[in-house]
C-alpha cells in the first residue's frame, strides 16, 4: 500500500548503490564499464593459465609449486565471477517494486492468489535474465565452485567463453587498432626492417671477426628480437667494436619505434573513452531513462534539480546539445551521459534510445540567427518527430510564445507545455498580491515536502473524495486535487466520486 511506501526512504542509498553497479556492469556508454571489462577480460584470461598450461604440457609438468599458485589465482577468479553474476542478478530488476505493483493490480484475487502472483511477477525478470546466453555462460564460469566438478576440466575451459561477456573491452582494443591501422602496420613493417637488417649486419661483423657467440643466422635474429624489446639476456652478444657501436644505434632506433607503437595504441584507447565521455558515442541499449533536448537557463535548472533530488542515480539520464560540455556552466556527473548533436535529426535522437525512454524534455534552445518563432517552430518539428518514435513517453515542452502553445497542445499530445518566462512571472506577481507566496510554493516542490503524484489505485478500496481526506489525515498527508484524463481538479467536494484510473496531488507528512 501507499502509505507503507515510508520505508523506501529507509532504502535509498541502497538505490544508489543499486544504480552505480547497473551502469558498471550493464551500461557500455559508462566510461568505468570499459574499464571494469578490461580488468575483468584479464581476469578471464590469466585465470585460464593453469587448464592451458595442463592441455598444452600436461598435469605432470608443472612445478608443484607453480600449480599451487595458479590453484589459489583460480580460486579467486572463481569468487570473483560468482559475486559479478549474484550483483547482476541484483540490479537487474527491481524485486521489491515488482512484488509491491504486482500486489496492487491485482487486488480483484484473494489474498494468497495475489502473494503468488505478485512473487512470479517479481522473480519473472530474474528468471527471463538467468536462460540469457550471456548468463548462461556466467553461470556456466562459476560452476567449478563445486569442487567435485573440477574433475570435469572442460567447465574450467569453458570460461573463456566468458571474453564474450566483456566484449565492450575487445571492442575498444579493435577500435584502437582500427582508428590508426596504417600506423601500427607501416611502425610494425619498420620495427621488422629494423630488427631484420641490424641483425644481419651484427651478425656479418662478427663472423668476420670470428666471433663465436653468433652461430647461426638465427642466433642473430634471436639476438636483434630480444635486444630491441628487452635489454637483452647477455647469452649472445657483439665482441667486436664495430658489433657494438651497430648495437647502440640499433637500441636507440628501436626504443623509439617500440615506444610510439605502444604510445599510439595507448591514445587510441584514451581517444575511445573519451569519446564516450563527450558524448560522439551512440547509446542504443538505454531504456526508462530521462532524455533533455536543448541547452538553457531551463535545461540548467531542470539538471540542476535531477542532481539535487539523485534522480540521476535511479534512472539514467542524457543531455542532447551542439553546444560543446565545457561551455554548459555546470559539472555535469558521471552518471550524466552528454551526447554532443543536433537533436532536430531523427538519428541522434536514436543514437539516444529515444524509442525506449520514459520523459522527454525539449527547450527552447537559442541559437544565432533563429526567432523566436523559428525556434518554436524547430520545437515542433522535434516534437512531432519524438511522438512519432516514442508514442508512450511523457513528453514536456517550453515554447517562447504564448500563441504556440496552443497549437502544441492541440496538435501533439504533449503532458505539459511551459512557455519560457510565464510560470516565473506569474509566481512574482502572486508574490505581490499575496507576500509570501513564493516560499509557499517553493515548498511544494522541496526536495523533502514536494507535493507527489500518487495512483488512486494505490491507496485501496476508496470511492469518495471524503474518505480518502479522512484516510490520509491518519497519516498527516494532505490531498488537494485529482487529475482526471488530463484535467486536474482542486480541492474535489467530499462526495466526488474517485475512480481507479484517477491520480491524487498530495503534501506528504514531513517524516514521509
Amino acid at each position: 500500500m501507499f502509505f507503507k511506501r515510508n520505508r523506501q526512504r529507509i532504502f535509498s542509498k541502497l538505490r544508489i548503490l543499486k544504480f552505480f553497479l547497473y551502469n558498471l556492469l550493464e551500461n557500455e556508454n559508462n566510461p568505468y564499464n570499459q574499464i571494469y571489462n578490461i580488468l575483468a577480460l584479464f581476469l578471464v584470461i590469466t585465470s585460464s593459465v593453469g587448464i592451458i598450461l595442463e592441455v598444452i604440457v600436461g598435469v605432470k609438468a608443472i612445478p608443484p609449486d607453480l600449480r599451487d599458485i595458479l590453484d589459489t589465482y583460480e580460486d579467486i577468479a572463481l569468487m570473483f565471477f560468482a559475486l559479478e553474476y549474484l550483483t547482476r542478478l541484483w540490479v537487474i530488476s527491481n524485486f521489491i517494486d515488482d512484488l509491491e505493483e504486482s500486489y496492487i493490480e491485482n487486488k480483484n484475487l484473494t489474498k494468497t492468489k495475489r502473494i503468488l502472483k505478485a512473487l512470479k511477477d517479481a522473480i519473472k525478470p530474474k528468471l527471463k535474465w538467468m536462460i540469457t546466453p550471456y548468463a548462461i555462460i556466467d553461470l556456466i564460469a562459476i560452476i567449478p565452485l563445486i569442487r567435485p566438478l573440477r574433475v570435469f576440466r572442460l567447465l574450467l575451459a569453458l570460461r573463456l567463453l566468458k571474453i564474450i561477456r566483456y566484449s565492450g573491452a575487445l571492442k575498444s582494443l579493435v577500435y584502437a587498432f582500427k582508428e590508426h591501422a596504417f600506423l601500427f602496420v607501416f611502425i610494425f613493417l619498420t620495427i621488422i626492417v629494423w630488427v631484420v637488417s641490424f641483425s644481419t649486419i651484427v651478425y656479418i661483423i662478427e663472423y668476420n671477426k670470428g666471433s663465436q657467440t653468433f652461430q647461426s643466422f638465427e642466433d642473430a635474429l634471436y639476438w636483434g628480437i630480444v635486444t630491441i624489446s628487452t635489454v637483452g639476456y647477455g647469452d649472445i652478444y657483439p665482441v667486436s667494436k664495430e658489433g657494438k657501436f651497430i648495437t647502440a644505434i640499433m637500441i636507440g632506433g628501436g626504443i623509439i619505434l617500440v615506444a610510439a607503437l605502444t604510445g599510439i595504441f595507448s591514445a587510441s584507447l584514451v581517444s575511445r573513452l573519451m569519446a564516450i565521455k563527450e558524448g560522439s558515442l551512440k547509446m542504443p541499449n538505454l531504456e526508462n531513462h530521462i532524455v533533455i533536448c536543448g541547452w538553457n537557463e531551463t535545461a540548467e535548472e531542470i539538471l540542476e534539480q535531477i542532481i539535487k533530488n539523485k534522480l540521476h542515480t535511479e534512472k539514467p539520464v542524457v543531455l542532447i546539445t551542439n553546444i560543446p560540455k565545457m561551455e554548459l556552466g555546470i559539472e555535469l556527473p558521471k552518471s550524466v551521459i552528454y551526447k554532443k548533436g543536433d537533436f532536430i535529426q531523427e538519428s541522434i535522437l536514436l543514437e539516444v534510445g529515444i524509442d525506449k525512454a520514459e520523459h522527454i524534455v525539449i527547450v527552447a534552445e537559442r541559437e544565432e540567427g533563429l526567432s523566436e518563432r523559428n525556434i518554436d517552430a524547430r520545437t515542433a518539428l522535434v516534437s512531432m518527430l519524438v511522438r512519432t518514435l516514442n508514442p508512450n513517453a511523457n513528453l514536456y515542452v517550453e515554447v517562447l510564445l504564448d500563441e504556440d502553445a496552443h497549437i502544441f497542445k492541440k496538435r501533439i499530445n504533449i503532458q505539459e507545455v511551459i512557455i519560457h518566462g510565464q510560470i516565473l512571472g506569474k509566481i512574482l506577481f502572486a508574490s505581490m498580491i499575496n507576500p509570501g507566496m513564493t516560499t509557499l510554493i517553493n515548498s511544494f516542490i522541496d526536495k523533502e515536502k514536494r507535493m507527489k503524484k500518487i495512483k488512486m489505485i494505490e491507496f485501496g478500496e476508496i470511492e469518495t473524495f471524503g474518505e480518502l481526506l479522512r484516510l490520509s489525515r491518519k497519516y498527516n498527508h494532505l490531498p488537494l486535487a485529482i487529475e482526471r484524463e488530463g484535467s486536474v481538479i482542486i480541492n474535489p467536494s467530499d462526495d466526488f466520486k474517485l475512480k481507479k484510473e484517477d491520480y491524487v496531488f498530495l503534501i506528504p507528512a514531513s517524516n514521509f
